[in-house]
C-alpha cells in the first residue's frame, strides 16, 4: 500500500489548514523592462504531464517581444535533479542551457550567451516522490495531474513584474483525460492579464473533472473538483460565491472583486483531515471523499477568502517587518471574522459556531506550548511546527472573539451605538484611512504595529491594551464573560482532549512503501500494538475527534495486523459552553 493517502498529523480538532501564501502583488511595475515595451510583451505556458515511462511534465514556455535580461530562468522551488531535457533557441537559433543550483535552495536554467528577440525554452520536471498531499507538490498518476507553479514554472527577473499577456495551455492527452484547470479557471487553455509572478503560485489540474461558473455584478467565481465528493461540488461553490461578496461588503471594497477560482481535489484521506491553500487567485482543497460540506470546511476555506483584506490589505508586523508576530491576527483574527460573517449569512448554526469555538479552547488547554508569549510562540511556528501555529491561530482568534465581545458589551451598555462597535468596524476603519492615503486606482495596503493596532481599538474600549497584552503578548488563559456567547449557552468549566494518532501520519503518507513512521513508544498507537516499521495498508479514522476509536490494517513480516485504539492525547480544562435546553436557534445571537 505504498500509495495510500493518510492524514497529515493535527494535534487539535480544528482541520490542518496550509498557509503558505502567495505574496500580494507589489504596488506597481518594478520590472527591468522599459514601460515602452511592457504591453508588447506575450509569455506563453504549455503543461503537458505524462506518467509513462516515468511521471513527469513537460513544460514550455515562449516569451515574446523581451529586451532585457533573459539569461537566468528561476524555478522557485525546483530540484536541478529532477529537471532535464532542457532546450531553448532565440531569433538567432539554438540557446546552449544548463541547470544549475542557486544560492537560494531554487534551480536556475541558465542561457549561456543572451538571446535575442523571443525566447522558446523547454524542460521536463520529474514529478516529486510523496507529493501527493503536499499542496505545492507535483503528481502525474495515471489518469490525473496536479502540479504547482513554484516547482514548474521558470521565470525570467527581469519580466516576473511586468504585466504581460499570459497565456497557460494544460496538455493531458498524454493521460488519456481531456479535463484540465488551474488558478485561473477551467478550461483546458485560458488567457489574462497579470505579472508572471503570480504562476509561481498558481495550482494546474488535469483529469475527469467537473467545473461551474458563476457571475453576478460583484466578481466572477469558478470552480472544478477532480475525485468523488459526497458532496455536490456546485452548490457549494456558489455559496463561496456568496460568502466571498459577502466579505467584499464587509470591507467595503469599492471595485468589482477579482476573479477567483475553486480547486477541489479528492484523494483517499479519513474524514475531518483536509487542507486548504491560498494560491494566486484561487484556493486549493485538498479532501477525502466522505468529507462533508460542514462546518469545518466552510470555516477553513472562509478563512482562506478573508485574506486579501485580513493579512493583506490589512496586516500587523513588529517594528522589524517580522509578519511571523502578526500571525496571531492574519490567521487568528481572520478565523474569528470568518465565524462571524457565515453565522450571519445562516451558513453556521449556534450549536456550530459554539463548537468552533471550543475547538480553539480546546487547543489552548491542551498545547504544550499555551503558556508561552507571542514572540517565542511564533518563532516556533515559523520554524514549521505545526502545533505552535495552530496555538498562534487559536489564540489569535479567541483574543478576536474576546475583544469583540467587550466591544459590543460596552455598545450595549451605553444604550447605542458607539463609533465602532464591533472587531469588524475597527478593522473596515482602519483600511478605509489606509485607502484615502493611497491615489485613486492605486491598491492599498497598510502594515501596522501592533502597538498602532492597540492605539485604534483603545478608542473605542480603554481595556483593550491590557487585553492585547494578557492574551496575545503574554499567552494567558482566555475567559469570557458568562453572558458572552449569548442566552443559547451557559458557562462552565471542563476537561478537554488533543487528538493524537500516536505516529506521525505526514511523514508516513510521504514514505514511498508506505512504512509507518515515529511511533512514540509512550503513545497511544504503540500501546495498541503499532511498531515502526510497520507497512500501513488502511486506516480509518476521524481527524480531530478524540473519541472515535482509529483503525488500522498494517502488514508486518507478511502477515497483516488489525488494530484498534482512542487517540486520546494531553488533556487540559478550559471553559465549557453548554446549551440551555429549549432555547430555539434565533434567541440566540451572533458569536462572540
Amino acid at each position: 500500500m505504498a500509495g495510500l493517502a493518510l492524514a497529515a498529523c493535527a494535534h487539535t480538532p480544528a482541520p490542518a489548514t496550509a498557509v503558505s501564501a502567495p505574496p500580494a502583488a507589489p504596488a506597481g511595475t518594478s520590472s527591468a523592462v522599459e514601460k515602452k515595451q511592457v504591453h508588447e510583451l506575450g509569455l506563453s505556458i504549455v503543461l503537458r504531464p505524462s506518467a509513462q515511462p516515468a511521471p513527469r511534465v513537460h513544460v514550455e514556455i515562449d516569451l515574446d517581444g523581451a529586451d532585457a535580461e533573459l539569461a537566468t530562468w528561476k524555478i522557485q522551488r525546483g530540484s536541478p535533479e529532477r529537471i532535464t531535457d532542457v532546450v531553448a533557441r532565440d531569433g538567432k537559433g539554438n540557446l546552449p542551457a544548463r541547470v544549475a543550483a542557486a544560492a537560494d535552495g531554487s534551480a536556475d536554467i541558465v542561457l549561456e550567451r543572451r538571446p535575442e528577440g523571443a525566447v522558446h525554452l523547454g524542460y521536463d520536471v520529474r514529478a516529486g516522490d510523496g507529493a501527493v498531499d503536499d499542496p505545492v507538490g507535483i503528481v502525474v498518476l495515471e489518469d490525473r495531474f496536479r502540479g504547482a507553479g513554484e516547482g514548474l514554472v521558470a521565470l525570467p527577473r527581469a519580466v516576473e513584474d511586468a504585466e504581460l499577456s499570459i497565456t497557460v495551455t494544460i496538455d493531458p492527452e498524454a493521460l488519456r483525460v481531456r479535463g484540465a484547470a488551474s488558478s485561473l479557471g477551467a478550461g483546458r487553455v485560458r488567457s489574462t492579464k497579470a505579472r508572471p509572478r503570480a504562476l509561481r503560485y498558481a495550482t494546474f489540474m488535469a483529469g475527469s473533472l467537473g467545473s461551474g461558473a458563476f457571475d453576478g455584478i460583484e466578481g466572477h467565481d469558478e470552480g472544478a473538483w477532480l475525485g468523488y465528493t459526497k458532496f455536490d461540488p456546485r452548490p457549494a461553490i456558489a455559496e463561496l460565491a456568496q460568502t466571498r461578496t459577502a466579505f467584499g461588503e464587509l470591507f467595503k471594497a469599492d471595485v468589482p472583486l477579482a476573479p477567483w477560482t475553486y480547486l477541489f481535489m479528492s484523494q483517499a484521506r479519513p474524514i475531518g483531515s483536509f487542507s486548504t491553500t491560498p494560491r494566486a487567485g484561487s484556493t486549493l482543497v485538498l479532501l477525502g471523499p466522505d468529507e462533508a460540506w460542514g462546518a469545518p470546511l466552510r470555516v477553513a476555506i472562509a478563512q482562506q477568502l478573508v485574506r486579501p483584506w485580513i493579512g493583506g490589505e490589512l496586516r500587523i508586523a513588529n517594528e522589524g517587518g517580522d509578519d511571523a508576530q502578526g500571525w496571531w491576527f492574519s490567521e487568528g483574527v481572520a478565523r474569528h471574522v470568518s465565524i462571524r460573517l457565515l453565522t450571519r449569512l445562516g451558513l453556521l448554526t449556534p450549536n456550530q459556531w459554539r463548537d468552533t469555538i471550543a475547538g480553539e479552547l480546546a487547543v489552548l488547554a491542551t498545547s504544550p506550548h499555551r503558556m508561552i508569549g507571542n514572540a517565542e510562540l511564533s518563532a516556533l511556528a515559523q520554524k514549521g511546527n505545526a502545533i505552535a501555529r495552530a496555538t498562534l491561530t487559536a489564540r489569535g482568534a479567541l483574543y478576536a472573539a474576546r475583544e469583540g465581545a467587550s466591544l459590543r458589551a460596552r455598545a450595549r451598555r451605553a444604550k447605542q451605538e458607539t463609533k465602532h462597535d464591533s472587531l469588524e468596524d475597527e478593522i473596515v476603519a482602519l483600511m478605509l484611512a489606509a485607502r484615502n492615503k493611497v491615489r485613486p486606482g492605486q491598491p492599498s495596503r497598510s502594515t501596522l504595529t501592533a502597538q498602532q493596532w492597540v492605539d485604534a481599538l483603545s478608542k473605542d474600549d480603554p481595556d483593550a491594551a491590557k487585553t492585547f497584552e494578557s492574551i496575545v503578548v503574554r499567552g494567558e488563559p482566555v475567559t469570557f464573560p458568562a453572558d458572552a456567547f449569548g442566552p443559547c449557552f451557559r458557562a462552565g468549566n471542563g476537561s478537554y482532549v488533543a487528538y493524537d494518532p500516536g505516529f506521525d501520519i505526514e511523514k508516513t503518507r510521504a514514505d514511498r512503501e508506505g512504512k509507518v513512521v515515529g511511533v512514540r513508544p509512550d503513545g497511544p498507537a504503540a500501546k495498541a500494538g503499532l511498531r515502526e516499521g510497520d507497512v500501513l495498508e488502511s486506516m480509518q479514522s476521524r481527524e480531530g475527534n478524540a473519541e472515535i476509536p482509529v483503525k488500522l490494517v498494517v502488514t508486518r513480516s507478511g502477515t497483516k495486523v488489525n488494530l484498534s485504539y482512542t487517540p486520546r492525547g494531553a488533556q487540559g480544562r478550559g471553559q465549557t459552553w453548554t446549551r440551555v435546553p429549549g432555547m430555539a436557534d434565533d434567541r440566540c445571537g451572533d458569536p462572540p
